[in-house]
């Protein structure tokens, strides 16, 4: 089955600043710690899909895979979310050192300039890169498309000057939510990146499991070819353990990424701006507003 491109674009790999990166840290920290409970409490509200409803045949065919009953694999879903609940404690305040959080931050930064963090595949993995590095970008876009399109992903060629700002505004605000359509109304699906890749999940399950949670897609960039062809290679993964979107919805998802964080004008990266430093005003029918301007 043929897959199309999403018409994205790249971003140069750039180190992150010591600032970067305890802005980074302490928006992370602030959402997690802090406000996670208001937070999904005050979105749950506001969401207009049943998700058991909507799941009902996938977690029958999970539960028989299991080899139990649709009440016994969610009684044991939500033992497991309990005990993963009840073993995470508050942790304490520490008060600030100037000196050992500089050193973090360094540390962070360094980290930073690799070309992936361990987890996330790189390009000479996929290709053979040397032999990619002797064609043009022409004759790379056709080859990268074609090899996919037999396989069940999305894929993008994007130019370094628009990933270079993603990067960097994925280094700043590096969570956020987006509304996706759905056949009834929407489901608000949780994107987290990390380094040169972003995971997708749906919110209720991030609210049962946090970092836990199953990511529904993983978009992963490969910056190997930024500086030598001005491209930067993007290939979106669906999981299948259970499918929970398909490809239109990979393709939407992909593409309201690059609007917020990069295309889409000053009003949606701000939305993605007060996300992190005032979550309190964050407003979710905006929010909605801003994504029907791109359906």
């Amino acid at each position: 089955m043929l897959r199309r491109c999403i018409p994205l674009t790249r971003l140069a790999l750039a180190p992150r600043s010591a600032a970067a990166v305890s802005h980074f840290n302490n928006a992370a920290f602030r959402f997690r710690q802090v406000r996670a409970r208001q937070f999904t409490q005050d979105v749950q509200r506001k969401l207009v899909v049943d998700y058991e409803s909507k799941y009902a045949d996938k977690l029958k065919k999970a539960a028989e895979k299991e080899g139990l009953t649709v009440e016994q694999l969610k009684a044991r879903m939500a033992e497991e979310a309990a005990k993963k609940q009840k073993a995470a404690k508050p942790q304490p305040v520490k008060p600030k050192v100037t000196n050992s959080a500089e050193k973090v931050a360094a540390t962070v930064t360094e980290k930073a300039k690799l070309p992936y963090d361990s987890s996330a595949p790189t390009l000479d993995k996929i290709v053979k890169l040397e032999l990619l590095e002797k064609e043009d970008v022409d004759t790379i876009k056709k080859i990268w498309t074609e090899y996919h399109a037999d396989k069940d992903c999305i894929t993008a060629v994007i130019p370094s000057e628009m990933y270079d700002k993603l990067y960097k505004r994925s280094q700043d605000y590096p969570m956020f939510i987006l509304p996706m359509p759905r056949e009834t109304g929407v489901e608000f699906m949780f994107m987290q990146f990390n380094f040169h890749q972003c995971n997708f999940t749906s919110l209720l399950e991030y609210k049962a499991k946090g970092t836990e949670a199953r990511p529904f897609l993983t978009i992963t960039h490969f910056p190997e070819l930024a500086k030598s062809k001005g491209i930067v290679l993007m290939k979106g993964d669906i999981s299948d353990n259970p499918r929970m979107i398909d490809t239109q919805n990979a393709q939407f998802l992909a593409f309201a990424l690059q609007q917020f964080y990069v295309t889409g004008g000053d009003a949606k990266l701000g939305l993605v701006e007060k996300f992190h430093k005032a979550p309190h005003t964050f407003d979710y029918q905006e929010l909605i507003n801003e994504v029907e301007r791109i359906i």
